[in-house]
């Protein structure tokens, strides 16, 4: 499935596509999540608890075996994202039917139960720990791992927790927002107005854009932030919009008109007549970097009404917007965002269907990319160092391009999709 040091980025595509549709691999049937314990052999998935000794040695005297920690959110409030991550990685593991994996299960979802549990990974002699999700979970990881020489490919997308140990594997806004910005400065849009909320996100989304615009100078952004506590989006959008400066330019020059009395003026009344505001926003492209789904349609349901005109002005934004539910909206026909590969996503997401027979979440893709990468350089290389992840090429998966950076950063190149009539249209 992915492309190994020193060989042809060519054959990875290829073997992607031996993942989905080899003839070797046979139906699966979905397994209870939390029962992989019943059977503790290389090539399968094993809970934190029930491990006997004597089986565990066993897997111990094979040299060719690589024990992974897999973190996960089992229990409490997320356990949908981490049911969705394990279920992804069974798919993968079964798919690639590498024998030679040995996952052992820690739910992060049990706090109380955490350093217990890790203190369990160390005790298996774990060769690298996939996960956890998210940050707060990712940092006590950190801080009690700190003297140990253990990779860790967290599924975060906070690029503030990577290290040169600690590898954050999923889609960082530093990544999307220079794609897009690349994308729309390359087509002449100079000037944004940028929506974001008021919070560490959104400070952190200022601080990239104005990094943005120190290299390139003939662009700016005006930011707009919005509260995250019962946001009013019609006052944003106003402010957005300068919409109560402009309708008092309208209103004013209507008053001179009518005082004019003049035919010219009067033709010029006609043509006021219909509009709200008077004059353009004085930006080129608007992007709205929301929390939610939900609050990214509030803004650009309620943008147009305060002549935020999607004609005229380019609405673009991050991953968030790839729902299919934004195709529904009219005014959103060619705007843009920046994601992950959502068409090869879409050959996964109908795969895990067939097995699980539900959707998975956004971030299970991550976990069938990763599994696929560790069997496959676990197959050529049996241990799997940092240095044999850093490959210069690169990697090939579901999510589309990506790079081990010794910093701890995984590189990605998201996809530019335009949003046309019917579905999501790649225009890099």
């Amino acid at each position: 499935m992915f492309n190994f040091r020193g060989k042809f980025i060519v054959f990875v595509t290829f073997c992607l596509s031996l993942l989905f549709y080899s003839c070797e691999t046979t139906q699966l049937v979905p397994k209870e999540t939390l029962t992989y314990n019943q059977t503790q052999l290389p090539g399968t998935i094993v809970e934190d608890e029930g491990l006997n000794t004597e089986k565990n040695n066993l897997i111990e005297k094979e040299d060719n075996i690589l024990r992974i920690g897999l973190l996960l959110p089992l229990s409490g409030e997320f356990y949908q994202i981490g049911k969705s991550l394990l279920d992804s990685a069974q798919l993968a593991l079964e798919k690639t039917s590498n024998k030679n994996l040995v996952f052992y299960i820690v739910d992060t979802g049990r706090e109380d139960q955490l350093y217990k549990n890790l203190s369990y990974l160390m005790s298996n002699n774990v060769d690298l720990i996939l996960g956890p999700v998210f940050t707060n979970t990712v940092l006590k990881v950190k801080e009690y791992l700190n003297d140990q020489s253990i990779p860790i490919i967290t599924f975060s997308n906070n690029s503030e927790v990577g290290d040169p140990n600690v590898y954050v594997f999923g889609l960082t806004i530093e990544d999307e927002l220079n794609s897009i910005y690349e994308y729309s400065v390359d087509r002449g849009i100079k000037k944004f107005a940028v929506i974001v909320p008021e919070n560490k996100y959104g400070n952190k989304v200022k601080n990239e854009i104005d990094k943005f615009h120190d290299v390139n100078s003939n662009s700016s952004s005006q930011i707009i932030f919005y509260p995250t506590e019962n946001p009013d989006y019609y006052k944003i959008a106003r402010e957005v919009s300068n919409y109560d400066e402009r309708k008092l330019e309208l209103d004013n020059r209507v008053r001179l008109l009518k005082e004019l009395q003049s035919e010219s003026s009067s033709k010029e009344l006609k043509l006021l007549k219909n509009k709200d505001t008077l004059g353009e926003v004085d930006f080129d492209a608007i992007m709205i970097i929301a929390r939610s789904f939900n609050e990214l349609t509030n803004f650009i349901s309620i943008l147009p009404y305060y002549d935020v005109d999607p004609k005229k002005v380019k609405f673009i934004g991050n991953s968030i917007w790839g729902k299919e539910l934004i195709l529904k909206e009219p005014s959103m026909k060619n705007s843009y965002f920046s994601s992950l590969d959502l068409n090869a996503r879409k050959i996964f997401e109908e795969e895990y269907k067939k097995v699980y027979t539900n959707n998975p979440h956004s971030l299970a893709a991550l976990a069938y990319d990763l599994i696929g990468l560790i069997s496959s350089l676990n197959i050529e290389y049996k241990n799997i160092t940092r240095e044999i992840l850093h490959s210069n090429l690169g990697y090939v998966g579901i999510n589309g391009w990506f790079r081990f950076d010794e910093s701890g950063k995984v590189e990605r190149r998201p996809v530019i999709f335009h949003v046309g009539n019917d579905k999501f249209v790649i225009k890099n």
